[in-house]
């Protein structure tokens, strides 16, 4: 906090705002307003201040990260620290090869839930350490009796398992009923299986369009084609070329699986098909 306090610039304020002392219980219900309007300016004017701002307890107290309003992103869900376990992946080779409770490894997180996925990220560094995509078979569960966890919350989609523990019951409930109700409100088009097995929906009013396919299908640009002929035919066109492969979009991710859910490991990633075309 030293180095923090004589690293501020001179320009930025320095002054901790007061906060009411007056004790809640003590308010009377005509002043409720006042108490509130008075607490709203302490926490705006804590966040005008970079050194408490960038704090990581007034981040953990906010529920906010470092990818909260990134807006490629997409809009903000619920996050906090939270204890998951290791394991739970469908994927062959990612598991411990033993069974029971002493090849587990429980870690904290910082979890964070967006539209389409759910992640959690090292709290010492923010590197993120996974990302869970939202598909047709995305569920949750609590319990005890569901997750062998006291308080625990499991997270089920096509790749992996993922179980949490929570500090009570109410609280893994919190987490539940709010990563739920934000899925269903904002990524509600992934739960559901779309044409040619895909898990987006389809885009209408866009300007690409796929010539090489006997659909001729508008799309919002080669990732949304990507997404939606998520299937056998992109990797069967891949995988046949004889002496080329031409890729139109560059800003594509080459870490992209173009067949799922991931059964073989990393052999279908556009990456990996390409290197072995090489």
């Amino acid at each position: 906090h030293t180095v923090r306090r004589q690293s501020i610039k001179r320009g930025e304020p320095r002054q901790m705002p007061s906060l009411p002392h007056t004790a809640e219980s003590t308010v009377r219900e005509e002043h409720f307003s006042s108490r509130r309007k008075q607490l709203e300016d302490y926490l705006t004017n804590i966040l005008k201040m970079p050194m408490y701002r960038n704090y990581h307890g007034t981040m953990e107290f906010i529920g906010v990260s470092q990818l909260s309003f990134i807006h490629d992103l997409g809009p903000k869900g619920i996050e906090g620290f939270i204890m998951k376990r290791s394991g739970g992946h469908r994927i062959p080779g990612l598991n411990c090869c033993g069974q029971g409770r002493m090849c587990y490894r429980w870690s904290k997180r910082w979890l964070a839930v967006k539209d389409s996925f759910l992640m959690y990220m090292k709290p010492d560094s923010g590197a993120i350490s996974f990302v869970l995509l939202v598909d047709k078979e995305f569920n949750i569960k609590i319990g005890q009796k569901e997750t062998e966890t006291k308080y625990g919350l499991q997270i089920d989609n096509l790749s992996r398992s993922l179980i949490l523990k929570c500090n009570s019951y109410r609280h893994a409930q919190w987490w539940r009923q709010g990563i739920d109700e934000f899925i269903r409100k904002h990524g509600k088009d992934f739960l559901t299986e779309h044409r040619f097995g895909s898990y987006a929906a389809v885009q209408e009013n866009t300007l690409a369009k796929c010539p090489n396919f006997p659909i001729y299908t508008p799309l919002f640009n080669l990732v949304s084609w990507v997404v939606e002929y998520e299937d056998e035919s992109l990797c069967l066109q891949a995988t046949s070329a004889v002496f080329f492969i031409y890729l139109y979009f560059l800003r594509l991710s080459p870490e992209i699986f173009m067949k799922r859910p991931v059964v073989e490991g990393n052999r279908w990633r556009l990456d990996c098909i390409l290197k072995r075309k090489a």
